[in-house]
């Protein structure tokens, strides 16, 4: 990477970390929970204060971090660097305190059974109260500067998000409905909220990704801070002529040595899927769907051949990161 690239990349974190919340989404599979690490760690070392919060339900963010487990109250793992894993109904009860402006007022009314069957039958009540909950860290809290949220695959982002404004609409003026109308007002704000979108460099993914953000510009008023293209195929200067000479000789018949063979078989994959992907990307960039990222940086993330054996590793991956032209 060049001293350009990595100033590029710091300006890109810089402007990241100047949001309160930070949104990351993509279709299952796409290395969200991945990304969302890369940039707490990221804006950690920018020396911001950082919580990255999830609802997944395996301990893969904590341990990509540093930690051995996720908790269900914010630990630290590192400077400037804290997770959680956010837990609907106690989100509810926390961000019902929040709300009634007394914890245990919210204990005595939100943990009632009767309450809380009634409370199951509000739909979406449980993803508006994490997200309540993440938001408040984020927005009106004063013990991070940033919060990174990984958040619901793309197929549900929509619905998730929208719960706030469909409170808003439907519900009689009281708490909820105040709480839901400043969730809106900081969705809508692009100081406050940002969506960090992550697909994979195929032409299909990153098309679907594009509506998606159409579809969060319209209907949440969201804005696409970044497009992380993930998993991209990085070759080392000289590789791909190297590999075609040993194709050539080997072609040729010429004597190898033992593990030359399926090297070279191996390498020689690695190389196709690169020159398929760049061609896909740069297909896809030159299409339609590009103008639904107007104004949002792209972030192109190395495929890792050898995968992730240690958190350090993601420190290694986070070096190689670099934004696109």
């Amino acid at each position: 990477m060049t001293q350009g690239d990595l100033e590029s990349t710091a300006a890109l974190f810089d402007r990241l970390g100047r949001r309160k919340l930070l949104i990351v989404s993509g279709k299952g599979g796409v290395g969200r929970t991945t990304v969302a690490a890369l940039l707490g760690l990221a804006l950690a070392r920018e020396d911001r204060r950082v919580l990255v919060a999830t609802t997944g339900h395996d301990d893969r963010l904590a341990w990509l971090l540093g930690g051995d487990r996720l908790p269900a109250k914010p630990t630290r793992l590192g400077p400037n660097l804290w997770v959680q894993r956010l837990v609907p109904r106690e989100c509810v009860t926390e961000f019902g305190a929040l709300t009634l402006r007394s914890r245990r007022l919210s204990g005595l009314v939100l943990d009632n059974p009767l309450v809380r069957r009634l409370l199951r039958a509000i739909p979406g009540l449980d993803d508006f109260a994490v997200l309540g909950k993440a938001w408040h860290e984020a927005v009106r809290g004063s013990d991070y500067d940033v919060v990174v949220f990984d958040g619901a695959a793309s197929g549900h982002l929509r619905f998730n998000l929208g719960v706030a404004k469909a409170i808003y609409d439907t519900v009689p003026d009281g708490p909820l409905r105040r709480e839901a109308q400043e969730i809106d007002r900081s969705l809508r704000n692009p100081d406050h909220v940002g969506a960090v979108l992550v697909g994979l460099p195929q032409s299909w993914p990153l098309t679907e990704l594009a509506t998606l953000a159409g579809d969060l510009s319209r209907e949440v008023g969201l804005s696409v801070a970044t497009l992380v293209v993930n998993g991209f195929a990085r070759l080392p200067v000289g590789l791909e002529a190297a590999v075609a000479r040993a194709q050539q000789a080997l072609a040729e018949g010429a004597p190898t040595r033992p593990g030359l063979v399926p090297t070279v078989a191996f390498l020689g994959r690695v190389i196709d899927r690169h020159q398929r992907q760049r061609e896909q990307l740069a297909s896809w960039l030159a299409g339609p769907s590009m103008s639904s990222f107007r104004g949002a940086a792209r972030l192109h993330v190395p495929w890792r051949v050898e995968g992730f054996a240690a958190p350090e590793d993601l420190r290694a991956l986070l070096a190689t990161v670099e934004v696109a032209s």
